[in-house]
């Protein structure tokens, strides 16, 4: 079974703050994304998969670990997806645990893979 997210895992500083200033702290901070991209965008797991979501979910973690704007990198990529599911890894998260903070915050989002 997946996580089920909510807004607990961005800073309050980063909840919505504006998308210029956003940036501003993702681009101008020393961050560790050095993956690979196939990592930051390995196919997605079906959505009857647990435990194959869960795998990717952990992978989803550590990619981002210790990174000293993860919580600002998830809040940009969710402001910049808006009610559209996104794909890949983004500070940490899943594209469907994005829409499961989405859906958190009263947004109305499309469900995806049967989810």
């Amino acid at each position: 079974m997946t996580t089920n997210l909510t807004d607990a895992l961005l800073s309050g500083a980063a909840i919505g703050q504006p998308v210029r200033e956003l940036e501003r702290r993702v681009l101008s901070s020393p961050r560790p994304c050095t993956a690979r991209p196939e990592d930051w965008f390995a196919e997605e797991p079906d959505a009857r998969s647990g435990r194959a979501r869960e795998i990717y979910e952990a992978l989803a973690r550590a990619l981002c670990r210790g990174c000293p704007v993860a919580s600002e990198c998830l809040e940009l990529a969710i402001q910049r997806e808006g009610a559209r599911p996104g794909f890949g890894v983004v500070g940490g998260v899943a594209s469907w645990q994005r829409q499961d903070i989405k859906r958190g915050r009263g947004w109305s989002v499309p469900r995806r893979g049967g989810r």
